[in-house]
């Protein structure tokens, strides 16, 4: 396995920020703000993320991605935390318990599913005849009514494939369940296998370092700067690994991928 940082993200939120605050924060420090999604090495905020993998690997149960979509886009739960070690992608939820986090309905909801399940924001802007800035702001409000505030472009893959199986009534792929205490209250966690696990052996050490970054939702700088290398060389490898691989971009990739993997099972 090529010597990839995980990429640790956090988005907090008014209902659970103090839970997740409770964890967190050193005696005494002031109240926090949103989390770059950048590398930390801050130990309260490993020290969540051990947490998280501890539990799941002790987890026993499962959920439908399905499921777990619905019960996000009904305004039951929201995100929290997303993270990713060597082998598993975690996602953080906790219950909603107030009205920020309304259900996300109609229209809004169908463009928001439309870029998570497609290959990206200009093909459903054509798809539905839509400005691409009408699409880009309905996916953005619509993620931030999950507790997710990131690009559609950088969305955590379970979160994508959760809502593709929602959207075509797809029972069979599923992630591990586990929960966690916090002075707050509990916080649920639901992990899938990383997905740059599922092209070992596909790619070089260096292409397959770069595109688990890029699936962890690092942009093309941030990979850049990991690497010591230029901006133009992590795109034109990432450009050289869509064309092999026969996709348009990230989010194709990983529906492919778990595609592969499902009929191969």
């Amino acid at each position: 396995m090529p010597n990839t940082p995980s990429i640790v993200v956090l988005h907090p939120s008014p209902s659970d920020e103090d839970a997740v605050v409770a964890l967190l924060k050193p005696q005494g420090a002031p109240r926090l703000g949103l989390v770059p999604t950048r590398p930390r090495t801050d130990s309260s905020l490993e020290g969540l993320k051990q947490r998280v993998e501890a539990a799941d690997a002790e987890a026993t149960d499962e959920l439908q991605l399905a499921l777990l979509w619905e019960r996000l886009r009904s305004g039951n739960c929201h995100v929290v935390y997303t993270a990713f070690s060597e082998s598993r992608c975690y996602v953080v939820l906790a219950p909603s318990r107030v009205t920020r986090f309304l259900p996300v309905r109609s229209k809004r909801l169908a463009i928001l599913e439309s870029v998570l399940c497609s290959t990206g924001q200009k093909t459903v802007a054509i798809d539905l005849a839509l400005a691409p800035s009408t699409v880009a702001l309905n996916a953005r409000l619509g993620l931030e009514s999950l507790g997710v505030r990131t690009r559609a472009s950088r969305v955590h893959p379970l979160l994508m494939l959760a809502a593709k199986a929602a959207h075509d009534h797809d029972t069979s792929l599923t992630g591990r369940l586990s929960s966690i205490s916090t002075e707050r209250g509990p916080l649920s966690i639901v992990s899938i296998q990383s997905p740059d696990r599922l092209l070992r052996g596909r790619l070089p050490p260096a292409e397959l370092s770069v595109i688990a970054n890029l699936l962890q939702g690092a942009t093309y700088r941030e990979i850049a700067c990991l690497r010591g290398t230029s901006t133009r060389t992590i795109a034109n490898q990432i450009t050289a690994v869509f064309r092999r691989l026969r996709v348009s971009g990230r989010n194709e990739l990983v529906h492919q991928l778990f595609e592969r993997k499902r009929r191969a099972s």
